[in-house]
């Protein structure tokens, strides 16, 4: 799932930005701020327009995170000076949480690349990283999860030889059991057929 860090202090626009449909994560001072993204990495940062220094900080340290800057103003100089550091700039109004939906889903579309984040069932897979979402919940995988699990998508529907698996991860037989019955608790369909090998069904 989408990873947003939101840095805003007005709890009325804390309570609009809370229906965007991704994970969110809220930060209400300058500390909290860098304490945040110090420790995790997000997908877009949503700052108000008081957050402006602090934004200018993480980006002259190579911070390259799409940020998008908020308002309760829409002048050409605020917009300009935005602009100079963020990728977007929104004018608080009571329809600009749905513009931002559209803005996001843009983002995501174009830039990230969809292919990157994979949706199967209930279930998110980011595969630049070794983290899944089920039903919202964050589960970390290991590093040959994540691997199996790429291969598993780039041949859904199709079988994938035992041997091959081995190969080309560098593992035992044993050890790919037991990866592969620990996706299948997490959700994933994951069959087996005797002399023909490993198939993922939807």
């Amino acid at each position: 799932m989408i990873k947003i860090l939101i840095y805003e202090t007005n709890s009325y626009w804390i309570e609009n930005l809370k229906l965007l449909p991704y994970e969110l994560e809220f930060c209400f001072n300058e500390e909290e701020v860098y304490k945040k993204t110090y420790k995790h990495k997000y997908d877009f940062y949503i700052f108000d327009f008081e957050g402006y220094s602090i934004l200018k900080e993480l980006k002259e340290s190579g911070d390259k995170t799409i940020s998008i800057f908020l308002s309760n103003f829409e002048d050409f100089n605020s917009q300009k000076k935005a602009y100079k550091i963020a990728d977007d700039f929104f004018k608080k109004s009571c329809t600009y949480i749905e513009e931002i939906k559209i803005k996001l889903e843009y983002y995501i579309k174009k830039i990230y690349n969809l292919s990157k984040i994979i949706r199967y069932n209930n279930i998110y897979f980011h595969s630049y990283s070794n983290v899944i979402y089920k039903n919202e919940k964050k589960i970390e995988l290991t590093t040959l999860e994540k691997e199996l699990l790429i291969l598993f998508f780039k041949n859904k529907n199709k079988y994938l030889n035992k041997d091959e698996l081995l190969e080309l991860l560098s593992i035992t037989i044993g050890t790919l059991k037991v990866k592969i019955t620990h996706l299948r608790k997490l959700g994933f369909k994951i069959e087996n057929r005797r002399e023909i090998g490993y198939i993922l069904k939807d």
